[in-house]
């Protein structure tokens, strides 16, 4: 069976890495290891280049249940014409996008967090993040306005500026995230600690049916 070794998961901060091709599909290759995080957990997919060509998407494929399964194949989008299996090949994701993700992944958490303290928070209803920024749908029995919204966003503030550190731990084969005492089940790529990840700003919107969507980008 057909599985790729995630570089990432203990190597977030690398983007240079060597590797092996062990499959080539329709506009796709699977490679014996990976920097490539691909779409999955809420997080978006590296880009970059393998041997000089450039890597438009990388996917996963989770398991019938649903759930991610940290062993299958990573498919990396590209021009397989000059690729063969058994090929050896050098990958080089875009640190760029993967370093603003990685803070914006870790503030998510954070934000999370504190809205989940709040008396009315009744549960996170689904959540993207990219280089760009992070987007959380929360349902709540009130809406936020903006002065709580400012309150969480220093909140936030605060707590990364005091330079907490992040790790991980496996529990029963499941990857989560742990800071400060807080823990979240997580397979995406974060920051080594809270102060890299700089000052945010958050934004609200209401979704209606007391979904408060809140976003997250950086200063």
């Amino acid at each position: 069976m057909l599985k790729t070794k995630r570089l990432f998961d203990d190597k977030p901060y690398e983007t240079l890495f060597e590797s092996v091709v062990t499959h080539v599909g329709e506009g796709f290759i699977i490679l014996e290891q990976t920097l490539f995080y691909p779409l999955s957990g809420n997080q978006n997919f590296d880009i970059g280049f393998i041997n000089g060509h450039p890597v438009t998407e990388v996917h996963v494929e989770s398991d019938s249940d649903g759930k991610l399964n940290l062993n299958a194949p990573i498919k990396h989008f590209i021009d397989t014409s000059t690729f063969s299996i058994g090929q050896h090949v050098r990958g080089d994701i875009d640190e760029t996008r993967r370093i603003k993700t990685m803070r914006l992944h870790t503030a998510s958490h954070l934000i999370e967090f504190f809205v989940k303290k709040l008396p009315y928070f009744l549960s996170v209803e689904g959540s993207f993040v990219d280089d760009v920024k992070d987007r959380t749908d929360y349902s709540l029995s009130k809406n936020i306005d903006q002065n709580l919204l400012r309150l969480i966003e220093n909140q936030v503030n605060d707590f990364i500026a005091q330079a907490h550190s992040v790790s991980f731990s496996y529990q029963y084969g499941v990857r989560f995230w742990n800071c400060n005492g807080i823990e979240m089940p997580c397979c995406g790529t974060h920051v080594s600690n809270t102060k890299e990840i700089g000052e945010i700003r958050l934004s609200r919107k209401n979704k209606g049916k007391g979904l408060n969507r809140i976003e997250v980008t950086l200063v």
